[in-house]
Formats: C-alpha cells, sequence, structure tokens
C-alpha cells in the first residue's frame, strides 16, 4: 500500500473555498440579438444554430463568430414588420406629455431566480417553498415564462449568490480606511447540539458610516476551548485578507476567551500588527456584565418577583380570563389596553423589568381582581409589596436605559461606554446609603459584581468618550469627583496618559514609511550656510577654545520647539465642548473635523468603531433559529453560513430599506406618524 502524494490537493470544509464549485457555471447569453433568435440545437456538440424567429433563416452561432451578422439580419429582415405585443409592457410612470409610455419587457430567468433566493433568504424560508403548489400557481400567474425549480437547484443559486457577494466583502474589508473591531461569540443549537461561532467585523468606512458585516457562521469541531477557538479565528482573519487589520475584539466574560486572547495576542505580537503591545486589545461586552450585575441583585428580590410572574401567567393562561381583565381595565379604570401584560424570561432580567413595570401600569385592575377571584389571592401583592415594586422599578430603569445604549450595533457605542458605567456605580453608590432599607442588600450584591469587572473603568473605552465633543476631559473629571473626591485627578492622569500612548504610536506607525526617506534625504542635505561657517571659520568666537556648545545649543532649541509645539490632542482637548446633552452624530463631528485633525480623526476611526457588547453577533443566533429550525435542522454547515451571512450582508446593503420604503396599494389610510428613531445622535 503505498501513500498519497503530497501534492494531491486535499478539499477541505474550511467555510470559505468550498463554495467554489458554486461559481463554475455556464455563462449566460447577454447579447440583445437573442430576443429575436432561438439557438438550435445539433448533432455535433462543437456546432452551433441560431435561426431567426421572424424569417427562419439559419446562422451559425459559434462563440468564434460572435453575433455582428446576427445583428446585421434583424436589421435587414424583410419579415421583421409587426412587433410582439406580448414582449411590451405599459410603463407605471407616464411620460412628460403625460401620455403612458410603452417599453421592452424581456423575461430574465436569471434574474427570477435571483429574486426567489432573496426571498427565501431573507424571509428565512425553506427551500422547500419552491415546491409548493401554491408558490408555483403564483409564480405562473405572475410570469406564464417562469419555468419551476427544485429545492436542491434553489440551494445551488444560493451557494452561488454568497460566493459573489463574499468576493465583494473580500474585496472591501482590505480597503477599509484604518483598522477594524472584531465581536465574537458562541451558541448551542438545543435540537442538534452543535456549537457555532459568529464572527462580525465593525469599521468605519471612508464616508465616515459605521459598518458591520458576519464574515463567520460556522459550527465548531470539538472539543470548544479556547485554542480551537483562536484557531477558528485566526483562519477566518486569513482567509478574509485581514489579520493585520484589526485594532481590538468584543467577548463576553467566559473562561475560555482568555485562553482564546492569549494565542491570538501571541500571533499578533509576532505579526507586529497589534497597537501598544495589545494592552488595549480585548474589550469585555458591557451587556453581558450589567446582566450579571442585576441578576444578582435580583436573586435577593424574588419573593414579591415571583408572585406578578405566576399572577400575570394565571391571567394570561386563558384565554377568557385574559378577555375579561383588559375589558375591567378598559371600562372599569379607563386605561389603554393595548399595552399588554407582560411576561418574563427568567434568564433574562430586562424582561423582568418589563414585566415589572407592565404590572404598576395594571396595578389598579391586578388588585381588583385579587379581591374577586379566590384562585389569584395567593398571587395578591400588599401596598408595602406595590411599593417595593415601584421603587425597585425606578431603581432598575437605570440599568434597563444604559444597557439599551450598550447594546446598539448600527451606531457608534464605545463613546456611550464612560457615561453609562458612571451612571450604574453612581446610582449604586447612592442607593446603597439611601432611604430604603430593603435596597440595601441587594444593592451590595451588585456593587461587589459591579467591582469585579468595573472596579478599574476600561481605559480605551474611556479614550473614546474623551473624542467625543460633548466630554472630552472635564466630564471625567466631573464623574470621577463625584466618586473619588480630591483623588479624581488621579483617574483622570491615567485616562489621558494612556489616550496620548495611543496617539503617539498611531502617529508614529503612520509615519514610519515617510520618515525613513525622510531621514535618509536629510543626512545628504546639507545647509549652505553651515557649511560656509564649516569651511570659513577664523572669525568665529570660540572663546578659548574649552569646548564647542553650538551642536548641544541646536539641541537645545529643538527641544524647546518641540516641547512649546502642541499636537492635535492638545489643541483638540483646550476647546470647549458641546453641549452634554446635545444629539450629534459623533461621526459626523469627526468626518467635519479631519481636515483640521488630520491624525487624531483617524485614531477617533478605530476608537469610535469598537462595539461595546457582542450583540451584532448575538442577534445573528436568533436568526439562526429561524433558519435551523427542529425541522431543518440537516442544512449543512456551508448552506447555513450562506443564508445566515448572505442576509446580512443584503441588509447591510440597504435592501429590506429599499423593499420596504415602496408603500403597497392597499397601506394608504396606515398611520404617517411612524418613523424610524435616529439612533446615529444617541444620548443619555
Amino acid at each position: 500500500m503505498t501513500m498519497a502524494s503530497s501534492n494531491t490537493p486535499i478539499p477541505v470544509d474550511d467555510g470559505f473555498n468550498e463554495y467554489e464549485s458554486s461559481l463554475k457555471r455556464q455563462k449566460s447569453t447577454t447579447s440583445k440579438v437573442w430576443d429575436e433568435m432561438t439557438k438550435l440545437e445539433c448533432e455535433n456538440k462543437n456546432e452551433l444554430k441560431a435561426q431567426c424567429n421572424h424569417c427562419k433563416t439559419i446562422f451559425s452561432a459559434k462563440s468564434s463568430s460572435g453575433t455582428s451578422h446576427l445583428r446585421r439580419h434583424l436589421n435587414s429582415c424583410l419579415k421583421k414588420v409587426n412587433k410582439d405585443i406580448t414582449q411590451y409592457t405599459i410603463a407605471t410612470q407616464p411620460s412628460p406629455e403625460g401620455v403612458p409610455s410603452i417599453k421592452n419587457y424581456k423575461f430574465d430567468a436569471d434574474e427570477c431566480r435571483k429574486a426567489i433566493s432573496t426571498f427565501l433568504v431573507c424571509g428565512k424560508h425553506s427551500f422547500r417553498t419552491v415546491e409548493e403548489p401554491d408558490f408555483r400557481y403564483m409564480m405562473r400567474i405572475a410570469s406564464p415564462n417562469f419555468k419551476n425549480i427544485s429545492r436542491h437547484t434553489v440551494a445551488r443559486d444560493v451557494l452561488m449568490y454568497y460566493a459573489k457577494e463574499r468576493d465583494h466583502v473580500k474585496e472591501e474589508l482590505p480597503k477599509a480606511p484604518g483598522l477594524i473591531c472584531l465581536t465574537s461569540d458562541n451558541w448551542n443549537l438545543e435540537h442538534t447540539n452543535d456549537e457555532y461561532i459568529c464572527i462580525t467585523a465593525h469599521w468605519v468606512d471612508k464616508d465616515w458610516k459605521l459598518q458591520k458585516r458576519i464574515i463567520r457562521f460556522r459550527a465548531l469541531f470539538p472539543p470548544y476551548d479556547g485554542l480551537n477557538i483562536a484557531g477558528e479565528l485566526v483562519l477566518c482573519l486569513s482567509q478574509w485578507g485581514i489579520d493585520k487589520k484589526i485594532f481590538s475584539i468584543t467577548l463576553d466574560n467566559a473562561s475560555y476567551n482568555d485562553v482564546m486572547i492569549s494565542c491570538f495576542k501571541n500571533r499578533f505580537r509576532a505579526n507586529r500588527a497589534i497597537l501598544c503591545d495589545g494592552a488595549f486589545f480585548q474589550v469585555r461586552c458591557c451587556a453581558h456584565i450589567l446582566n450579571l450585575i442585576v441578576t444578582a441583585g435580583l436573586e435577593l428580590a424574588d419573593d414579591v418577583v415571583c408572585k406578578i410572574r405566576n399572577g400575570i401567567r394565571y391571567i394570561r393562561k386563558s384565554g377568557i380570563r385574559r378577555k375579561r381583565f383588559y375589558d375591567v381595565a378598559d371600562k372599569s379604570f379607563h386605561l389603554n389596553v393595548t399595552k399588554k401584560l407582560r411576561q418574563d424570561v427568567c434568564v433574562r432580567w430586562n424582561s423582568t423589568y418589563l414585566m415589572l413595570e407592565s404590572s404598576l401600569y395594571y396595578k389598579d385592575v391586578l388588585d381588583y381582581w385579587g379581591q374577586r377571584d379566590k384562585d389569584y389571592q395567593m398571587f395578591a401583592v400588599s401596598n408595602e409589596e406595590w411599593s417595593n415594586v415601584a421603587i425597585l422599578c425606578k431603581f432598575l430603569k437605570v440599568f434597563y436605559d444604559v444597557t439599551c445604549f450598550f447594546s446598539g450595533s448600527n451606531y457608534p457605542t464605545a463613546n456611550l461606554y464612560f457615561r453609562g458605567v458612571w451612571k450604574v456605580h453612581k446610582v449604586l453608590l447612592d442607593k446603597v446609603k439611601g432611604p430604603y432599607s430593603f435596597l440595601t442588600p441587594m444593592v451590595k450584591q451588585m456593587q461587589e459584581k459591579f467591582n469585579k469587572y468595573w472596579a478599574e473603568y476600561s481605559l480605551i473605552l474611556s479614550c473614546a468618550a474623551t473624542l467625543d465633543p460633548r466630554y472630552k476631559l472635564n466630564y471625567a473629571q466631573y464623574c470621577f469627583n463625584t466618586i473619588y473626591g480630591i483623588h479624581a485627578s488621579d483617574f483622570v492622569e491615567t485616562i489621558l496618559s494612556n489616550l496620548r500612548l495611543l496617539f503617539d504610536e498611531y502617529v508614529k506607525k503612520s509615519k514610519s514609511t515617510s520618515s525613513s526617506l525622510a531621514g535618509s534625504s536629510n543626512v545628504s542635505d546639507k545647509n549652505p550656510v553651515d557649511s560656509g561657517l564649516d569651511e570659513h571659520n577664523d572669525n568665529s568666537a570660540d572663546f578659548g577654545g574649552y569646548f564647542d556648545e553650538s551642536d548641544d545649543y541646536k539641541r537645545y532649541l529643538n527641544e524647546s520647539s518641540t516641547r512649546s509645539e502642541k499636537s492635535q490632542l492638545d489643541i483638540y482637548l483646550e476647546e470647549p465642548e458641546l453641549e452634554l446633552n446635545s444629539q450629534i452624530d459623533v461621526l459626523d463631528y469627526w468626518s467635519k473635523s479631519s481636515v483640521r485633525y488630520n491624525e487624531l480623526s483617524l485614531l477617533a476611526r478605530y476608537l469610535l468603531a469598537i462595539p461595546i457588547s457582542t450583540v451584532a453577533s448575538e442577534s445573528a443566533f436568533s436568526m439562526g433559529k429561524k433558519v435551523i429550525t427542529p425541522l431543518r435542522s440537516s442544512l449543512k454547515p456551508k448552506t447555513v453560513q450562506a443564508v445566515v451571512c448572505l442576509d446580512d450582508w443584503m441588509r447591510a446593503k440597504g435592501f429590506s430599506a429599499e423593499i420596504g420604503c415602496k408603500k403597497d396599494d392597499d397601506d394608504d389610510d396606515d398611520d404617517e406618524d411612524d418613523e424610524d428613531d435616529d439612533v446615529s445622535s444617541v444620548a443619555f
């Protein structure tokens, strides 16, 4: 038995190259002559013929012959007199004269199949949808020329479109100005017990718009430890060609992530592709830390929370009870019943907060219900407990609001970190000394978690907050004064020194190439005045020749000028701040300031692209649940990745917004006041 040759290529399911076969498809004919010509099949496969649809004349149709002779025939064809009205449609927009125009129409099978793939991917529909009789009936009515396709064909189409779009993203990422930030998270699929990893790239493009793309959504091979995950990350970044463009990575607090980051840093240090020796490389997910803090406190308020939770479950469980409850709320208490009682998910504290908030809204109705329903009386809440719930809700609202701001992925969040963490820190310090004794043990429990993760504010994210023109260093000074008093200046100085370190290292790296060229030219160039002094120094006054201090004096002048010259960072910090609660787009500010602060603005581009939560990757898992349902659990890993990534990329290109902005014919009476929030100008 002989061993296989080492030169024999081994097919590897690496999540990247396995899609190449999908691109090797027959090229479609694009010349307009084929609108009026038909290809004929010949016995000899190397010989192709074309027949005129008008006069039925047959011509050669070899690819080497081109289509010029076919076009010349069509221009002079005697039987080409009447136009086929079936190939024309009336345009939806009238001509400038007000007369509806007629335009040529040709059914494009490729575009139709691409539209079907888009429908399946963005709607998370099963590929088997195209084989359903209702779908085929709809397509036949919409276009009689449509030919039915199978689920296998549409699956191949999705892989092909994914491969094409992936190549576009692969060209875009290395050309991104500056460095790229990552978020990564893992997810266990219950009904298959597979472990998936999602990696998302974040950057600020040349137009100063925040961009994000999912670049990996794959099932991992066991063991699911830090070394294996680090290898998956390294492979992914090298395949996308961005392994030397990474600025930071945001992760949750899983223990294996520490091992993974250690391996990651070592590799990046070897390639010299990391700033400040990786001191600011890892960012811990702030939303995850807030979840740990609040969950630790809510454990001590479990009694009253369980009462409300079970009472709401009792009312919502029966359709008759639910209808009677809202009828009473509407007719007897005149409440707006469009706001419903909410049931929480025990493992998500924010849903518990929303449940308590909705219960306070229906407090009087719940008390009324408890007086008349014997089965509900075991869930009845006393007046004192209601008062405590109201205080607890007001306390938790700070955490809820901060979590909502931290969880954004379509606007910068790094600049919001400092203010959000300070608000949490301040409310914990205030409540632990406050008048509400029932809150004290809960707050102490939460303080322990806070000190574990945020005793020292993240330096890299504090630097990002300094580059928000509403905050700068004065806001940090104010916040630290309220907490640490006379020691506040030490914390501010730490932030400033680290910001200077980042700025200086960035400037040094950005000028490394140009400085080497400039250095070589400075050595060869010689000041003609200096040359004259060297050659004719008879009249120089050396005052005894004890020592020549001229060189030392030049160095002194250079050092003095360097000390007196202010950097762009110093000039920026000296300017007055903007109004604290002003609604600004921080990226738009730096876009307009990039001419004045050309170097500092590039550092701002890096820092403001840092996501402070892993929500961008976690949201892909919510989409993954719709893609890998129990009925679709046999999908291949490459198909799952193609569907999830393609959906994300199409949304990033504005596909959903483009389709959604076209109002349906029967939507004229819809409320016109519904508008999307402007998240780009977010502020607390």
